[in-house]
């Protein structure tokens, strides 16, 4: 099973005293893959790496961080929202989430100038343009993510001056996860936050496709790396409200894909001390849906992995869990 940067996406959640009586246990978000899933409902072997990541992480949580308290205060001031308002919320997040506009197009001929790029680029809005003329590539920043889509459609292994030209998405080194957010907070508050640290290509919560609200965790990609590592150096552990903020870095490949950006995968720390059986905890979980993988590790920081094969089942899980359905 594999982890984005080897983390939890952290938006810690209560797992109701009638489901595990004697003691508030919680559960955190993590972020996992289709195919990992199936990894984990394979193996008999002990929980992967990320359990060490977990008690890391464990060992940095304050007492009151997303504490019973405020996830029951949370989901006090979140009201029930139209289908219309969800949809909107998601399209937002799908927007940002492709709005990828930066290209570099390789293998152009030595002497290319600026003027022959825009050339090149004539039917799109460039906002950015640079030539290496040592690598003969050029760095180019287009109008939005569209306009690269379609650069990219009708002009990779096109020719100029007879030699094959390539055009892809840039990289970037400068994407961070955000996590342990309130719910409550809005976009526009997360932009805020994350905008102090310099200038951003691109920020977005990640929404429940079952209530439309924040699952508490958001992405931002900065212009410039150094803003993402002052974001980062600044960010982490602050604290919101009672919550502490995590920021992880990000592969920025690993959110080509909307259900990406889902958690499937569920951590529960703050079980019963006597908890020690993970068919029992199974068992539990299985009432609304059948875990992939599930199991208690650790005898003083006592936890669980709880895989799903589909973000969807993960929502209506915490949804059950939650409103005690």
């Amino acid at each position: 099973m594999s982890f984005i940067d080897d983390s939890l996406l952290f938006g810690r959640l209560l797992l109701n005293r009638h489901l595990l009586p004697a003691r508030s246990a919680s559960l955190s978000s993590s972020h996992t893959f289709p195919s990992d899933t199936k990894m984990a409902a394979a193996s008999s072997i002990q929980p992967p790496s990320v359990h060490s990541s977990v008690a890391r992480e464990s060992a940095l949580l304050t007492p009151g961080m997303d504490s019973p308290e405020s996830r029951r205060q949370d989901d006090e001031e979140l009201p029930d929202l139209e289908p219309e308002e969800i949809e909107k919320r998601l399209a937002k997040t799908r927007q940002e989430l492709s709005n990828r506009r930066k290209i570099l197009i390789k293998n152009l001929p030595p002497d290319t100038t600026n003027q022959e790029v825009h050339e090149i680029l004539k039917e799109y809005e460039l906002k950015y343009c640079f030539v290496d003329r040592n690598k003969g590539t050029a760095f180019v920043t287009l109008l939005n993510g569209d306009q690269a889509q379609d650069a990219i459609r009708s002009l990779h292994h096109s020719t100029v001056r007879g030699r094959l030209i390539n055009v892809t998405l840039q990289p970037t080194d400068s994407l961070l996860c955000v996590t342990n957010l309130p719910h409550t907070f809005t976009a526009q508050q997360f932009e805020e936050l994350v905008r102090a640290y310099g200038n951003i290509e691109r920020s977005f919560l990640v929404y429940s496709e079952l209530t439309g609200h924040s699952k508490g965790y958001g992405f931002v990609e900065y212009m410039k790396k150094d803003s993402a590592s002052r974001a980062r150096s600044e960010l982490l552990g602050r604290p919101l409200g009672d919550r502490s903020l995590m920021v992880q870095w990000m592969d920025v490949n690993q959110l080509s894909q909307e259900e990406n950006l889902h958690s499937k995968c569920l951590c529960v720390d703050r079980l019963p001390l006597d908890l020690f059986d993970s068919e029992e905890l199974n068992q539990i979980f299985s009432e609304t849906y059948k875990p992939v993988f599930c199991q208690v590790a650790g005898r003083f920081i006592v936890y669980t992995i709880i895989s799903t094969l589909l973000f969807e089942q993960y929502e209506k899980l915490e949804y059950r869990v939650f409103h005690k359905l």
